[in-house]
């Protein structure tokens, strides 16, 4: 297993939902040895009031400048692995402020990335062809999803998330030790994942001209197809997605059409995402 481990998170606002991530993490098989979180506009946070400090890692909390408006959630991901990198973290797994890691997915994660460059792998879709692994390389676990809470005085039971969480379909059904290859670029997902430090330097990070959620994941995706790397679903490695407010459509399709021109400039052609078909189905999208 490689050196030293560092959960990198961002937030605004779901305090919640970050505390029950931290007890999420207080029962892994393998703690890391840092935890940063990259306060996205979030007074509480960046005056040090929620109690996220531990004795078994340190945790490092910093702000990102921020328009309200969007969130810079593609800064925050680069701001918080520089911090982890300088704090000599050498896997680096980012984890959005709604996932819980299972207790095992900080240790499969970890040892995936050590292992990373002996690997022989299957590949979806169906009739892929097995392929080796090439850097850069992403590696992925399932994320399953939790139901809302039935008390939040009491929260989430992280030891037995398994027992509840439901696995959707973009939760592969994976036996531990088992490693997939993905080619679909456009729907990778950046809210649980990770790299070698090398690997994530020679992407050279998320485009920050990305603001609120939409294309980013897409574009660090195609950055990592473009340079020749791979996405790799891990198995037991599963993480949990906990319930959170949806964005509104319209204020959907505003982010939309920017992260669309930013794609158009930096890739010279129009994107295929699902997102964006459904909120042009929904009428509030032009192509």
């Amino acid at each position: 297993m490689p050196g030293t481990i560092a959960v990198l998170s961002m937030t605004r606002a779901r305090h919640s939902q970050l505390l029950a991530q931290v007890d999420g993490i207080s029962v892994s098989s393998v703690p890391p040895q840092v935890h940063c979180v990259i306060s996205m506009g979030d007074r509480e946070l960046t005056r040090g009031r929620l109690p996220l400090g531990t004795d078994r890692w340190e945790t490092i909390v910093r702000p990102v400048q921020t328009d309200r408006r969007a969130l810079p959630i593609a800064a925050a991901r680069n701001l918080a692995a520089s911090l982890a990198i300088e704090a000599g973290a050498r896997t680096l797994v980012f984890m959005d402020d709604t996932v819980i890691p299972g207790p095992h997915t900080l240790e499969r994660l970890a040892e995936a990335v050590g292992g990373q460059r002996s690997a022989v792998l299957q590949a979806i879709p169906s009739g892929a062809r097995d392929q080796a692994v090439t850097s850069p390389v992403v590696w992925r676990p399932p994320v399953l999803d939790l139901p809302p809470l039935a008390d939040e005085a009491i929260g989430y039971p992280v030891a037995r998330l398994h027992e509840i969480a439901a696995r959707g379909p973009d939760a592969l059904p994976l036996v531990p030790g088992q490693q997939v290859v993905d080619t679909r670029w456009p729907l990778f997902s950046g809210e649980c994942f990770a790299m070698s430090v090398e690997d994530f330097q020679a992407t050279g990070g998320f485009c920050a001209d990305y603001n609120g959620r939409g294309l980013q994941d897409a574009d660090f995706a195609e950055v990592v197809r473009q340079r020749g790397g791979t996405i790799i679903w891990v198995g037991g490695a599963d993480a949990y997605r906990q319930p959170a407010e949806p964005v509104e459509p319209e204020l959907q399709a505003r982010y939309a059409a920017r992260h669309v021109q930013t794609w158009r400039e930096r890739w010279e052609g129009d994107p295929e995402h699902p997102w964006l078909d459904w909120l042009r189905e929904q009428e509030l999208l032009a192509r």
